[in-house]
């Protein structure tokens, strides 16, 4: 079928074509290679990315809550009259120390004065 001549034909092409095919199949290798590093460094990026959205929703969460909280009106202080109402005859009595206690302070601003 081949002669010696033919034969030798055919192994040069058939080398020459395996040398292509090496060479074709290193570079695919390689593509492959920067590919999926191209891919994990996105996928890197992409957590990292996600990280700093989460922890700006997280920032802006706690602003949200701030501003909800400085807006709100303060509770008002608890105080006694809230709960107790003094009898009318104890308000006579507060009523009148008051004044003894308020004129003796007053006497004795003015003897200081």
């Amino acid at each position: 079928m081949f002669d010696k001549n033919g034969f030798a034909e055919e192994a040069h092409r058939h080398n020459l074509a395996m040398e292509n095919l090496t060479a074709e199949r290193e570079k695919y290798l390689e593509e492959v290679t920067d590919r999926r590093n191209r891919i994990a460094e996105l996928k890197s990026e992409l957590a990292e990315a996600n990280k700093d959205i989460n922890s700006t929703n997280k920032s802006l969460e706690l602003v949200r809550r701030i501003n909800e909280l400085t807006h709100k009106a303060v509770p008002r202080r608890p105080q006694l009259s809230n709960h107790y109402k003094p009898s009318s005859e104890m308000e006579e009595y507060m009523a009148i120390f008051g004044l003894i206690v308020g004129g003796v302070v007053g006497g004795a601003a003015y003897l200081i004065l």
